[in-house]
């Protein structure tokens, strides 16, 4: 009896593992294509300027890469990168009757991180029309990829770290309360870069240090790993709880999210489509 009771649980381990969709080592797959993409846009600070471990490359992109192997962590930093630069960058990428490789990087996201914002104080503009510049990207992106894939990604907008320098703080400081203020559920704006200590700044007083990094890195895996999972009944919700998305069964496979079963052959379609590889809308 023992033996089967432990059969029995091993089976359910596996089926609920299988089910990619929801879920990838605990982190949501937004897209439902059974791969966890991560790609992150970002200035300097994103690139890893300072980052004396490594040659002033990687930062917490980096970071995150190697303590998540099982993820594709994908790094479009720019050094200088501006808010007001990336709008028409954007635009003009989906604009193209070929997608770019930058594009195509984009489309296959889960999550989409926006860092960047503080290079657009040096253009003396004021932070409201960055944040603007800020939620338009986030939604070209969110647009587009939408008309494209079906499904779009979900576009996070970091609450930037805070340099310690007297003529950008004030800025800086502003610029992020508005995007903490802007964060919703749908167009989360609350990682919070800003609650790294600016004692692990270099001495240009803006760049992290190597330790620096460390930290910026452990906030963004806590947020992968515990925030947003949390929020993934709503993000995604799942009505006839085959394990499947609705708007995947809806944009990627073609099946009915109000019924657990499409093809009713007595298999689930999380089921046909994550373990058996079966084609859940023709009954087996």
């Amino acid at each position: 009896m023992l033996k089967i009771l432990c059969f029995i649980l091993i089976v359910l381990t596996s089926l609920v593992d299988g089910f990619a969709c929801p879920l990838i080592r605990g982190i949501p797959d937004f897209n439902c294509d059974r791969k966890l993409t991560i790609v992150i846009i970002g200035d300097s600070i994103a690139y890893g300027i300072g980052d004396e471990r490594h040659n002033s490359m990687g930062g917490y992109p980096l970071r995150v890469a190697r303590s998540m192997r099982f993820a594709k962590v994908v790094n479009l930093a720019e050094p200088g990168l501006r808010a007001v630069e990336l709008v028409p960058k954007l635009r003009k990428l989906f604009k193209k009757e070929q997608d770019s490789e930058y594009a195509q990087k984009l489309r296959t996201a889960d999550i989409v991180l926006l860092d960047l914002g503080r290079n657009d104080r040096w253009l003396f503009g004021t932070p409201e029309e960055t944040y603007a510049n800020l939620k338009t990207a986030r939604n070209i992106i969110t647009k587009n990829i939408s008309k494209i894939e079906g499904i779009a990604p979900l576009v996070v907008t970091a609450v930037m770290i805070l340099p310690n320098r007297g003529s950008q703080g004030p800025w800086m400081k502003a610029l992020d309360k508005l995007i903490l203020d802007g964060s919703t559920l749908s167009a989360p704006s609350d990682l919070r870069f800003d609650l790294v200590d600016k004692h692990l700044l270099n001495k240009d007083a803006i760049h992290p240090t190597s330790a620096g990094y460390d930290s910026m890195a452990k906030v963004l895996l806590s947020y992968l790993k515990k925030t947003l999972p949390r929020r993934m009944r709503k993000l995604r919700p799942d009505s006839d709880k085959d394990g499947v998305f609705d708007i995947a069964e809806t944009a990627r496979f073609g099946t009915d999210p109000q019924n657990p079963d499409t093809d009713g052959d007595g298999v689930n379609d999380g089921q046909e489509l994550f373990v058996n590889n079966t084609d859940p809308r023709v009954p087996n």
